[in-house]
């Protein structure tokens, strides 16, 4: 027979926020609106999906911890201002009227991942979901498992547990680092789009624009290994520097 796998939807989740907006209404030829968001979401159970089992499947319990989709802290700010036609009816007034910016721009903190050995140290008959001892065992030292430096460590060490290492109880063959203990770098966008209305007679007119994505051209990390002996080391990237142009009639 093959495995047999028993889902509980007994999994349970909080989540704490708080909110800030601050708007200017369109006055004045701009308007913008900066948000920022405080948040903690916690839970012991993310999906029903074979890379988010317990570690231990005997103690579900021990699994609580900061979500996968916690994001501590985010920043939005974006904002839109038009020149407007001018009073100038000579070249200067045309080439410098009716043009528009709109910046958009986010600061978010990193999101949790989680650490894991890729063995089945536990028993668990998973490579997906055990993770490391944050201490030194002497018996797994002496059949090979090495210690690791790592800085999502909180004694800066990881170490594979292995079964020499049982004394007893289940737990013993888990690893003691806590769930989702890895936390990705944080992320910086920034984006604007800048217009210009050109217009010939009352009835028709063109509106050419640019959409720049990444302007600073920030290296934002959009993955990471969980491996814990390289746990952080970035494996994605979210898209660099990029431009887009479009051209718009209306009549």
């Amino acid at each position: 027979f093959g495995d047999m796998d028993a889902n509980f939807s007994n999994g349970s989740s909080v989540y704490h926020g708080l909110t800030a907006n601050l708007r200017k209404r369109f006055s004045n030829h701009y308007e913008f609106l900066a948000s920022y968001t405080w948040s903690h979401a916690i839970d012991d159970s993310t999906d029903l999906q074979s890379t988010l089992t317990p570690q231990d499947s005997y103690f579900p319990g021990l699994e609580r911890s900061t979500s996968l989709f916690d994001q501590r802290q985010r920043f939005v700010f974006s904002g839109v201002y038009e020149t407007g036609k001018l009073a100038s009816s000579g070249f200067a007034g045309k080439l410098f009227s009716n043009w528009t910016f709109a910046p958009l721009i986010e600061f978010g903190s990193g999101r949790p991942f989680n650490i894991i050995t890729a063995g089945g140290d536990n028993l668990q008959l998973s490579s997906l979901t055990s993770r490391p001892n944050t201490f030194e065992t002497p018996a797994c030292t002496a059949i090979g498992n090495a210690v690791v430096k790592s800085k999502f460590s909180p004694t800066g060490i990881f170490q594979e547990p292995c079964i020499l290492g049982f004394n007893g109880t289940l737990t013993s063959l888990d690893g003691n680092l806590g769930r989702n203990a890895g936390i990705t770098p944080w992320t910086v966008f920034n984006d604007m789009r800048v217009a210009k209305k050109v217009y010939f007679g009352e009835r028709f007119n063109m509106d050419l624009m640019v959409d720049m994505f990444n302007i600073a051209n920030v290296y934002n990390v959009a993955a990471v290994s969980p491996l814990f002996t390289n746990a952080g080391q970035a494996t994605a990237a979210y898209d660099p520097r990029q431009f887009q142009f479009a051209l718009k009639l209306n009549w």
